[in-house]
């Protein structure tokens, strides 16, 4: 009899979001991880893994519209983040229009499974750099009006004070 063996990797927050949302480069700067970053889509092909003091990170590739029925590399992905403990929801500032693009990975998570749209979600806008101040303020308002349960963290991870603090807050999680 054939059968096969599939492993899934257990960790205790996953970074989701779109590609090139950034979270290659925050795992990086929360742990020692050394994830390939570029500016570019899909740079990262595989989940890749981080210690932050002592919690497992997992950067999981980047989710698109359709992922659920397998679109980009879909279940692929999908099927990592089922075994993750906590969703940091990465959401970059680039994006005209953050709220649709947050909804997107959202409907993406739920299609696919229910318990997983159920996990403790962070919402972490990324790339504040890109934009002014006064936007910053606005997308959060907008996405306190998405999702009122869910902390919502503003970096730039070029704002080593910043970082500083979400890293504490983070931990605090």
């Amino acid at each position: 009899a054939d059968f096969t063996v599939e492993l899934q990797i257990v960790a205790d927050i996953g970074l989701i979001g779109l590609p090139n949302a950034g979270k290659s480069s925050l795992l990086n700067t929360l742990s020692r991880a050394n994830a390939k970053t570029a500016d570019y889509a899909f740079t990262t092909l595989e989940p890749n893994l981080g210690d932050f003091f002592g919690f497992i990170i997992a950067d999981i590739p980047g989710l698109i519209e359709g992922a659920s029925e397998g679109k980009g590399l879909g279940h692929k992905f999908l099927r990592h983040v089922k075994r993750t403990k906590m969703l940091a929801h990465l959401v970059s500032l680039e994006n005209e229009d953050p709220v649709a693009i947050y909804k997107t990975v959202r409907n993406e998570l739920a299609v696919y499974d229910e318990v997983l749209a159920k996990k403790h979600e962070v919402i972490i806008l990324t790339k504040t750099d890109t934009v002014t101040p006064e936007r910053v303020l606005e997308v959060v308002a907008l996405m306190k009006k998405q999702n009122s349960e869910s902390e919502i963290f503003v970096i730039s991870i070029l704002d080593d004070e910043g970082m500083k603090i979400f890293r504490d807050d983070l931990m605090k999680l």
